[in-house]
């Protein structure tokens, strides 16, 4: 089968890339292959469904700003297709016990103030008694408060989002899995488990695997290194210790995790604990031991004293994409290694890669020609 635009990958970012190139060239013929049997298989679902600020992302990186462009992106999107949403707020407090622990806390809370301010984010420094009037179960010294922050309901985002792609012509094929991606003339070859594909313009958007095609078309500098973060959930009558906030430790900008932190989904009133990091072996999600619920409760205790390990319950975990082995920060690696045929490779899109999927679609298909 041969299209004009053809996209590997059916997360967020592949179908916000397809729904960007179809504005910017409606004349042409958009597919998108995604190996799953539906859209969000993968990263974009087993996440905490945050729509992110940017607030801790180091300026002047790519991440930084398209997270801050994508997040009211991706608002504006929920509300206008009624997919379910809540605006949270994020509460990043400093809690330690120990005086040098909350020291560098504090000054960490410093730097995220400092980075909000240079990206024109509104925020408000919350004393210990302020905290407690937003969140009356959470014990902390000095937080900051940032009250333009969401969550979203992952899987009715996917189904909207795949829905907006039909609706505008987009093919999408499902259980359709892409073994080779190779340059034969003008075009890209896709081989794949239902046949060939063949386009000039190629997004390989395909998330933890997006190094391994890339590789394939002779682009082999790129590697991912899979990481791994597992959730909790705090069950029975605890689960509402929290009421609405999401509340993160305080760590700097351009720290590689944020932290396990407590989220409450757009849609349900569980608390769910996490996510740790932590390197994986491979690329499948399911094939790990679950981590024990300790790291989770210490985590979790900072916040709130009065949980015990008796009341968290495992939940999920995601895997995520990273470019360094270390813990470091990556920037998003939006590469057009190709001009003709065209060839876009999206590697290290994590998070905040669902924040920011419109807007990488944006950029995307600014780097598309015809």
């Amino acid at each position: 089968m041969r299209t004009d635009i053809l996209i590997i990958g059916a997360g967020a970012v592949g179908l916000g890339v397809a729904l960007a190139a179809k504005q910017r060239f409606p004349e042409r013929t958009v597919a998108v292959l995604e190996k799953n049997p539906h859209e969000f298989g993968e990263t974009s679902l087993y996440n905490s469904g945050v729509i992110h600020t940017g607030v801790h992302q180091r300026p002047g990186l790519l991440k930084s700003k398209l997270a801050r462009e994508g997040s009211r992106e991706l608002v504006d999107f929920c509300k206008l297709h009624q997919v379910p949403i809540r605006q949270s707020g994020m509460l990043i407090v400093a809690s330690s016990r120990d005086f040098r622990h909350l020291a560098a806390e504090v000054h960490h809370l410093w730097l995220l103030w400092r980075n909000s301010h240079s990206q024109n984010l509104h925020l408000h420094v919350l004393s210990s008694r302020g905290i407690r009037e937003l969140e009356p179960e959470v014990r902390a010294s000095l937080g900051i408060y940032l009250e333009d922050v969401w969550v979203v309901d992952q899987p009715a985002l996917g189904k909207k989002l795949a829905a907006t792609c039909r609706s505008q012509g987009i093919r999408l094929q499902f259980q359709t899995e892409v073994f080779s991606l190779i340059k034969v003339g003008r075009n890209y070859l896709v081989e794949t488990t239902e046949g060939d594909f063949s386009a000039p313009i190629v997004v390989n958007a395909a998330g933890l695997s997006a190094d391994i095609f890339a590789n394939q078309a002779g682009f082999c500098h790129y590697r991912h290194y899979p990481w791994r973060g597992e959730y909790y959930e705090v069950t029975g009558g605890k689960a509402n210790l929290i009421q609405r906030t999401l509340v993160y430790p305080a760590l700097r900008p351009g720290h590689p995790v944020k932290g396990i932190h407590l989220t409450k989904p757009a849609s349900n009133n569980r608390l769910l604990i996490g996510p740790n990091a932590k390197p994986a072996g491979n690329r499948s999600r399911n094939s790990f031991e679950k981590t024990p619920p300790q790291e989770f409760l210490e985590g979790a205790q900072r916040f709130l004293p009065d949980l015990e390990e008796g009341d968290l319950t495992w939940a999920y975990a995601g895997l995520r994409s990273k470019t360094n082995p270390a813990v470091g920060e990556d920037d998003f690696g939006i590469h057009l290694d190709s001009c003709s045929p065209h060839l876009v490779n999206l590697i290290g899109i994590e998070s905040p890669g669902l924040t920011s999927c419109l807007a990488i679609g944006r950029y995307v298909a600014s780097m598309l020609t015809t």
